[in-house]
């Protein structure tokens, strides 16, 4: 079905639908940033109501699909709780963290924040080994990822 043959509601509705496949024509979003930029371009409720069903009828807005492309993009580079946050910000409910982060591993089972830390250690050291820090550098660096939200335990792995 092409937009021509769609029955809008009202002009405001269709200018709403356009701007919303203009949004999403060069990258993904959740629902509720599309209803935010609808919103703040200053469509009525009813048009951005309109132009959501619309796009949604097509799949072109799939909230879990785009928080599973999130955690997999970020999951070597970002705490869980930092991914959280990002995502919570971005309108994904619990119900979809919840599903995406039960199968937050790695492609060879690794606990993803665990493969972070190390690259995060590895950035900050530049080369040095662990074992030459003093205690002092240690307890840094350690805040520093305790900072970023990694959990204690793997961090204290990581310099052990």
């Amino acid at each position: 079905m092409d937009q021509q043959s769609i029955s809008y509601p009202n002009e405001e509705s269709k200018k709403a639908t356009e701007k919303a496949m203009a949004l999403l024509l060069h990258k993904d979003r959740t629902r509720q940033e599309l209803i935010d930029k609808l919103k703040a371009a200053k469509y009525s409720d009813e048009a951005v109501s309109f132009a959501l069903s619309y796009v949604s009828s097509y799949g072109y807005i799939d909230d879990l699909r785009y928080a599973k492309g999130y955690t997999d993009y970020h999951k070597t580079s970002k705490s869980k709780r930092e991914i959280r946050r990002k995502l919570k910000e971005k309108g994904i409910s619990d119900d979809i963290l919840s599903e995406v982060f039960s199968e937050y591993i790695t492609e060879d089972g690794m606990d993803p924040e665990e493969v972070a830390i190390r690259a995060l250690v590895e950035k900050r050291l530049r080369g040095a080994d662990v074992s030459e820090l003093t205690y002092e550098e240690k307890q840094k660096q350690m805040r520093y990822l305790a900072g970023k939200g990694y959990p204690t335990d793997l961090i204290r792995r990581a310099f052990s």
